[in-house]
């Protein structure tokens, strides 16, 4: 469903939960970051694409509720990770480079826009389902059973957005192109407790 061009290996999850109050952190500037974006993109775009005034508020509401909950669990996890949440966020070197892609491309800005947040669901996505798949039983792994549903959602709406924007046969033809991008982007990213790192040896779908 998803089509990525990389599969991300089971062990990667191991690592990632070996330090959760890293990977909750980064999730939440994820989050924030997500919903930021959204709320941009209602700002720039609604006037030339109405539907869009209503999708994005949504959209930034669920990611903003998403941020909370992890805010929720590292307050829990201990005082050191408490401690996490005064650092200012950081950049996030996999979302920089797909960004890099809409940049001085010959295809409708705001259509890599769309896909790339397309493809940063889809592998959010996969990456939750692994981390609920390893952590099954717990209190952290439904909250990544829940969220993998809503990132499909997100996917599935970005998608759409683009097909319903500029048509589904030219969005199609330009997500593989960035499907591929994305595949070695994130297998040149280092490990790590993050929600995009570098996650090994590549696996072809």
């Amino acid at each position: 469903m998803l089509g990525l061009h990389y599969e991300t290996p089971a062990a990667w999850a191991q690592v990632a939960l070996s330090d959760p109050a890293a990977l909750l952190l980064d999730h939440l500037f994820c989050e924030r970051k997500a919903a930021a974006m959204a709320l941009h993109t209602q700002r720039c775009f609604a006037q030339r694409f109405p539907k869009l005034k209503q999708s994005m508020a949504e959209l930034a509401g669920e990611e903003f509720e998403h941020a909370e909950r992890c805010e929720k669990f590292i307050q829990e996890l201990s005082p050191e990770a408490r401690a996490l949440l005064a650092r200012p966020m950081s950049g996030n070197k996999y979302a920089q480079g797909l960004r890099a892609l809409w940049k001085n491309t010959h295809h409708d800005m705001f259509m890599d826009q769309l896909l790339v947040s397309s493809l940063i669901e889809a592998r959010s996505a996969e990456r939750f389902r692994l981390l609920a798949d390893a952590a099954k039983g717990t209190t952290l792994g439904n909250f990544y059973e829940d969220l993998y549903a809503s990132e499909v959602n997100h996917y599935v709406l970005f998608t759409g957005l683009s097909a319903d924007f500029f048509g589904p046969d030219r969005t199609q033809s330009r997500l593989e192109e960035m499907r591929a991008d994305e595949a070695r982007l994130i297998q040149s990213l280092p490990p790590g407790a993050r929600v995009h790192s570098g996650p090994g040896l590549a696996q072809r779908r």
